[in-house]
């Protein structure tokens, strides 16, 4: 079964911005802010974002070895780019 909603040009606009935003249609947009229960909002157990999902978690996930992974990240994958154009393969 489906339906027909009749909404205003000025609230379809900012549904269909959204929706892009999301790259979500704008069916699929309003799906997932209702959520599973239907209750005009979303399940409080399921993270919208990955910063949502990821809070509060930050610093607890070890790789197992003793080097430390979030330091100077951006000075060393520049200077990984740079030996893999160096080596030719970039």
């Amino acid at each position: 079964m489906s339906h027909i909603l009749k909404i205003p040009d000025d609230l379809y606009a900012a549904l269909q911005e959204a929706a892009n935003a999301s790259g979500l249609t704008p069916l699929d947009w309003i799906a997932a802010h209702l959520g599973k229960n239907g209750e005009g909002k979303a399940d409080s157990t399921s993270a919208r974002t990955l910063a949502d999902l990821f809070a509060g978690h930050l610093g607890r996930i070890r790789s197992g070895g003793k080097e430390p992974l979030s330091e100077r990240c951006g000075e060393l994958f520049t200077a990984y780019l740079k030996s893999k154009k160096d080596s030719g393969s970039l």
